[in-house]
C-alpha cells in the first residue's frame, strides 16, 4: 500500500491535470471574493467572507467528477493496473490506494480555494463572522461529503475500463444528483401559507388572507424528502455552501454511510472484475 500511494502521489506531482485543477480551484476562490466585493461597491450590499468561504462545497462534486476518471482512467488503457497486480499488489490495495489518492487531491483543491479566500477575501471583505463551532462543523462536514463524492467516482472509474465513458458517467451522475438536490430543496422550502392580493372597497390593492399552500410538505412526505436531501452529497453541498444546516453530526453520518457503501461495493466489483 505504501509503495502504491508513493507512486500515485508522484504521479500527482507530475500531473498537469492536477496542477491545472488546483490553479482553477484557487482562481475560483479569488473570483468569488472579488465578485462579492464588486457587489458591495456597485450596490452597497453588506458582504462578509461567510458568503463565499464554503463555496467550494457547492462545486466539490463537479470538480472531482472529471478529475478522478481522467487521472485514474489511464491505468486501464496503459496496463498500469495489470502491472501493479503482476508485481504482487492485491486488487484491494490498488483500489484503496487510488481512493485515498483521489481524496487527498480533492482536499488539496479545497485547500487551494480556502487559501484564495484568505489571501484575497480577507483584505477585500473582511474575516469570517461565523462562530468557531459552526466553522468547524462546516469544514468537517464538507470533508466527509467530499470523501463521499470521491468514493462514488472511484467506484465508477475503477470498474469501467474506458476513461471517456467513466468521465461521462461521473459528470452525468453529479449533475443528476445536483438537480435532484435542487428539486428537493425547493420542495422543502415551500412556504406553509401563501398570500395573494385583492382589491379593497376603496380601490386599493391589499394582501389577501393567507391560504394553505398545497405544495407544502407535511408528515411522512416531508421526512422522506428531508432524509433524501441530507443523504445526497449534492444536498449536503448546498447546505454547507450556504452554512445552512441544523444537525451536522447527522449529515456527517449519512455522508460516511454513502462513502462506506460505495467503497465496499466498488472494491467488491473491482475484486471480481475481469482485467483484460
Amino acid at each position: 500500500m505504501t509503495k502504491l500511494l508513493g507512486a500515485n502521489f508522484l504521479r500527482l506531482k507530475k500531473s498537469a491535470l492536477f496542477w491545472g485543477t488546483l490553479a482553477l480551484s484557487f482562481g475560483f476562490g479569488a473570483f468569488m471574493c472579488v465578485t462579492r466585493f464588486r457587489e458591495h461597491l456597485d450596490y452597497g450590499f453588506a458582504v462578509s467572507l461567510d458568503s463565499v468561504f464554503f463555496g467550494f462545497a457547492m462545486v466539490a462534486g463537479i470538480v472531482t467528477a472529471p478529475f478522478i476518471p481522467l487521472f485514474f482512467g489511464t491505468e486501464h488503457s496503459d496496463g498500469a493496473i495489470r502491472n501493479k497486480l503482476t508485481v504482487g499488489h492485491s486488487r484491494i490495495a490498488v483500489y484503496f490506494a487510488n481512493l485515498i489518492t483521489s481524496f487527498a487531491a480533492a482536499v488539496a483543491f479545497f485547500a487551494a480555494y480556502l487559501l484564495a479566500c484568505a489571501a484575497v477575501g480577507i483584505p477585500l471583505i473582511g474575516a469570517l463572522d461565523l462562530p468557531a463551532s459552526a466553522t468547524a462543523a462546516a469544514l468537517g462536514g464538507s470533508l466527509v461529503m467530499t470523501a463521499a463524492f470521491c468514493a462514488i467516482f472511484t467506484c465508477a472509474t475503477m470498474n469501467c475500463s474506458k476513461k471517456a465513458v467513466s468521465a461521462v458517467v461521473c459528470l452525468l451522475g453529479v449533475f443528476t444528483l445536483l438537480l435532484a438536490a435542487v428539486y428537493l430543496n425547493g420542495r422543502l422550502d415551500a412556504p406553509e401559507f401563501i398570500t395573494g392580493y385583492e382589491m379593497s372597497i376603496n380601490g386599493q390593492v391589499v394582501n389577501a388572507k393567507p391560504e394553505p399552500n398545497p405544495a407544502y410538505l407535511t408528515g411522512m412526505k416531508r421526512e422522506v424528502c428531508q432524509f433524501l436531501y441530507d443523504l445526497l452529497p449534492t444536498g449536503q453541498s448546498i447546505q454547507y455552501s450556504n452554512v445552512n444546516f441544523t444537525d451536522p453530526v447527522r449529515l456527517m453520518e449519512l455522508a460516511a454511510a454513502v462513502c462506506a457503501a460505495f467503497t465496499g461495493a466498488g472494491a467488491m466489483l473491482f475484486w471480481r472484475k475481469d482485467l483484460k
